[in-house]
């Protein structure tokens, strides 16, 4: 009986959250988007590297490469792709896992929601994904239902939801 209410608690947490999540999701996705400027160019790691490397002098000539700039160029790309792997690394930690979090969320809702049949997935969807008023319900004739009614189908709604997360969880 604990683990039925803990899957209401649940159930609930997703409804009353969704739009959040949906806006949520998107706004990561537009942010990871975004970050793609956060990426080094090469010519970005020549100047860094090489900007030292011109007041040094070359006094002493040995069989390896003596001129800096040359060998400035030489390291660029271990230098570019290990700066570039730091900054997928910061990407996906800030971007894309909270991203597929949420997009975990909002599928474990959609999957619930789907499970629903008929006048308790209208209502559903009207309060959850519209986000309606109860107040603002209708059902299929397009005609005003009772608060009644409009309670009654939500906790449906919530049940068939509360199903669903369990069944996810339990590995169907």
């Amino acid at each position: 009986m604990a683990d039925e209410m803990d899957y209401m608690a649940q159930a609930k947490e997703l409804t009353d959250s969704y739009r959040l999540l949906v806006r949520r999701r998107d706004m990561l996705r537009q942010q990871y988007e975004d970050s793609r400027s956060w990426f080094y160019t090469k010519d970005e790691i020549i100047y860094k590297l090489s900007q030292g490397a011109h007041e040094e002098s070359e006094h002493v000539q040995t069989s390896g490469t003596s001129n800096p700039v040359e060998r400035t160029v030489l390291n660029c790309d271990k230098v570019l792709a290990s700066m570039n792997r730091e900054v997928q690394t910061q990407r996906t930690e800030q971007f894309l896992e909270p991203y597929y979090e949420v997009c975990e969320q909002i599928e474990l809702f959609e999957i619930g929601l789907r499970s629903l049949r008929g006048q308790t997935r209208l209502v559903a969807e009207q309060l959850f994904v519209d986000g309606k008023k109860q107040s603002e319900i209708t059902g299929a004739e397009g005609k005003l239902l009772t608060r009644r009614n409009v309670v009654r189908e939500k906790e449906n709604a919530l049940q068939g939801i509360a199903a669903v997360i369990r069944w996810r969880r339990e590995g169907a």
